[in-house]
């Protein structure tokens, strides 16, 4: 996991820390002012009033700071989630993705915000008050700490507990997401097989699991809570019962320990908010190093001056400019798998250069893909067509655009190439989805283009390698690579 004494989080750590002295002074003062105005210093009370006031204020500001560490955080975890997502190697479910984008990174962001804020602005604020009540007597301060420290003695114990459940309620939360994710894919499916209240009796038993694992983790975080409440009633029910104090002392006393009281409860909490950190960092952790890996490899790859106009070379397969292979096979996932071993560099050199060698900012001026498998990310369509080519004027995409017979579906829409598209191309017709597709694949006519299972009509006079597969194209295809036949 990233650290979290970096960047502006430290000047943000630093100003709750600040904060805990700061609300540990203010009650002392607190304190001490109810204990005057008992004695008859009735002038003091504007005091009073300012000094709960400004620990009221220094509340607010530390819940605001709090968000705000957690959010810069959690923004920087989100980046590698996502990043682990999209490289190669990632086999999670789509439920169990978007699970760790929402509960995981909120189990993340709670232990941050809730749990290391408390720590940081709660201990400096509970040593300076129990030094306090030690130096105004020591009996009290034992009446105070002794019942405190006994029930933090206890936490170990529970958070082993807690962190079981947590497990266990995490791991079921992410079945049932994976589980719904697939029957809404399927939905088609379902729908033609009748089957809907069956995939429904099937999710419910899955949320029936997650159910009983929430109540079971209440069960261990609950019991964390009531320890340390507990503790701190213990400790002012001590002090009364003591009887050592005078009533002046133990009205200021009272004002301290109520002050105190929160800090105290919160440690409850952070021991909840540690062990669902814990059990979501099980899984977060490989995940964000596997996208570190990756991402630090693709930084440190060099792209090599190629040879000009050598075509395209895959294992012992070569192909010239200006040809058109067409791939076939005997089962269609295997085209599928060969299409996939492309796209991710491989054994693929293309105009001489190894594409595997290079980083995914060149690849993408060598290779163009167009698949009628992949699904449309979310944007505008001037964004969409020029995705593989960022810097593409809007000159060059409207071109592209005419050129697969885009225009006039673009002209009659009134938002023209700003029309926002979603959930894989939604509103547009699914055969002007593929033409979109196509049109970025085209853009700049990268030297090596794939169409993959696409029905439209290949360039003609293209300059570089085509690539198609599907019956469509298949009959202008100057050769055919057989993939039953050959070993890439």
């Amino acid at each position: 996991m990233p650290p979290i004494w970096s960047g502006r989080r430290r000047i943000l750590l630093t100003e709750l820390a600040l904060l805990g002295g700061l609300q540990a002074i203010v009650a002392v003062i607190m304190s001490l002012t109810v204990m005057r105005i008992l004695d008859g210093a009735v002038g003091l009370s504007i005091i009073l009033i300012a000094t709960v006031l400004a620990i009221g204020g220094a509340r607010w500001v530390e819940r605001v700071i709090a968000e705000d560490l957690g959010q810069d955080y959690v923004h920087q975890v989100r980046a590698g989630l996502v990043t682990a997502a999209l490289v190669p190697g990632n086999n999670s479910s789509l439920g169990v993705t978007v699970t760790r984008a929402s509960n995981d990174l909120s189990a993340v962001r709670n232990w941050i915000a809730l749990g290391i804020v408390p720590l940081v602005t709660g201990i400096p604020l509970i040593a300076v008050m129990v030094a306090v009540l030690f130096l105004q007597d020591w009996r009290t301060g034992l009446a105070v700490s002794v019942p405190i420290l006994g029930c933090v003695a206890l936490l170990p114990v529970l958070a082993r507990w807690t962190l079981t459940r947590a497990r266990d309620l995490r791991r079921r939360r992410g079945r049932m997401a994976a589980r719904i994710a697939d029957s809404v894919m399927a939905g088609e499916s379902v729908r033609a097989a009748g089957a809907i209240q069956r995939e429904i009796n099937a999710v419910s038993r899955e949320s029936e699991k997650v159910v009983n694992s929430a109540v079971q983790r209440a069960w261990a975080t609950g019991l964390t809570r009531a320890v340390m409440v507990t503790g701190a009633s213990i400790s002012t029910v001590a002090v009364v019962l003591s009887g050592h104090l005078a009533a002046h002392q133990v009205a200021g006393t009272m004002m301290l320990l109520g002050v105190l009281a929160t800090p105290v409860g919160d440690l409850g909490r952070v021991v909840e908010y540690r062990q669902n950190h814990r059990a979501a960092t099980r899984i977060l952790v490989p995940q964000l190093h596997h996208a570190a890996e990756f991402m630090d490899t693709d930084a440190g790859r060099v792209a090599e001056p190629g040879v000009e106009g050598s075509g395209v070379i895959i294992g012992e397969l070569h192909a010239e400019v200006g040809e058109h292979i067409h791939l076939t096979a005997s089962e269609p996932h295997a085209t599928r798998a060969f299409i996939a071993q492309l796209i991710d560099g491989g054994e693929l050199t293309v105009n001489g250069q190894r594409l595997a060698e290079l980083p995914l900012k060149e690849r993408r001026h060598l290779i163009g893909v167009a698949s009628a498998h992949q699904h449309l990310e979310r944007g505008s369509v001037n964004r969409l067509a020029g995705y593989r080519i960022p810097d593409a004027s809007d000159y060059e995409i409207q071109q592209v655009l005419n050129r697969v017979g885009l225009t006039p579906v673009v002209e009659a829409d009134a938002q023209g190439t700003a029309r926002q598209l979603k959930n894989g191309g939604q509103p547009w017709k699914t055969a002007d989805v593929e033409r979109l597709k196509f049109a970025r694949a085209l853009l700049r006519e990268p030297p090596l283009l794939i169409m993959e299972d696409l029905n439209l009509p290949v360039p003609e006079n293209y300059p570089g390698v085509i690539i198609t597969t599907g019956a469509a194209v298949g009959a202008d295809a100057v050769r055919t690579w057989d993939l039953d036949r050959i070993s890439v």
